[in-house]
């Protein structure tokens, strides 16, 4: 349930203190009201930047409106809350000067309170590209997960989840551009085409310095792929029938598969972007 804090400005610090909530209210509602200092950071909190611009407008915000969204914590067994999503607007109402906060208290263990906060910040469009991928990249390592698995707990396609996760192979440099913003996602995910730290920096150069359009980028790099020639079209010699038993490969695998026919023969690629998804694609494959 969303509650809005009415605030009036010019009142003192009281006028920042949250008005009482009944018990019985509480209960109904699962909102409670607990002190600041209470609540103490999320040990996997997925977000590593943080704005303090927008902290400060942030802050702003609730001197004027109140906390209008509560924060998620899970209570542990010193008294203390540890939160589970809302890092922005803790930091927000310390600024304000709120010595409460509304609060659902949720009971959760450590698998449990890393998805809640990665979901809560991706629904809330909190989180850069880097950051998420991470946050996938730490459900896969901590808990065994598969692409698939990830994409389920956290709602998006399993091919987002790819597509995130592979940003994690571009050097660091490239990676701190993305989670700045300096150009996106689709920008760098057309840089992993490229084979050599030197020739991907030599890339990145290029975007930085004329800004082109995500697919002048992927012809760019086609071309050096391709040294020079004209590339063929992507799936042009498979035929309908291929091209029919290459989907239910990527259905019954669960990841990238692609064909490359050649005369009689041809070559199969399937791909994988973590130990554990080799691991769940190898028993699809064996039939365990």
């Amino acid at each position: 349930m969303t509650q809005v804090i009415k605030r009036g400005l010019g009142r003192g610090l009281e006028s920042l203190l949250p008005p009482p909530i009944a018990t019985e209210q509480a209960q109904q509602t699962g909102l409670h009201f607990v002190p600041i200092d209470s609540i103490v950071p999320n040990r996997q909190q997925p977000r590593t930047v943080f704005d303090e611009e927008k902290i400060r407008e942030l802050a702003d915000s609730i001197r004027e409106q109140g906390i209008i969204q509560p924060l998620a914590v899970s209570p542990l067994s010193d008294g203390r809350y540890e939160l589970i999503a809302g890092e922005r607007r803790l930091r927000a109402s310390r600024q304000a000067g709120l010595e409460q906060v509304p609060v659902v208290i949720k009971e959760t263990d450590g698998e449990g309170m890393l998805a809640l906060s990665i979901i809560e910040n991706i629904q809330r469009e909190d989180l850069n590209p880097i950051e998420e991928a991470n946050a996938y990249q730490e459900l896969m390592n901590q808990f065994g997960y598969t692409q698939e698995d990830v994409a389920k707990k956290v709602g998006k396609s399993r091919v987002a989840v790819a597509n995130g996760v592979r940003l994690l192979k571009l050097p660091r440099v490239i990676q701190e551009d993305i989670a700045t913003g300096r150009y996106s996602a689709g920008h760098a995910r057309a840089i992993l085409a490229v084979e050599g730290l030197h020739e991907q920096l030599k890339i990145r150069e290029k975007i930085i310095r004329e800004m082109p359009t995500v697919r002048d980028v992927e012809k760019m790099v086609q071309a050096l792929v391709s040294g020079g020639k004209k590339p063929t079209r992507r799936g042009a010699a498979l035929t309908s029938q291929m091209n029919e038993l290459c989907e239910r490969m990527k259905q019954a695998l669960g990841t990238k598969v692609t064909l490359a026919p050649s005369g009689n023969g041809g070559k199969i690629t399937i791909e994988y972007y973590s130990p554990q998804e080799l691991d769940g694609i190898f028993r699809r494959i064996i039939g365990e």
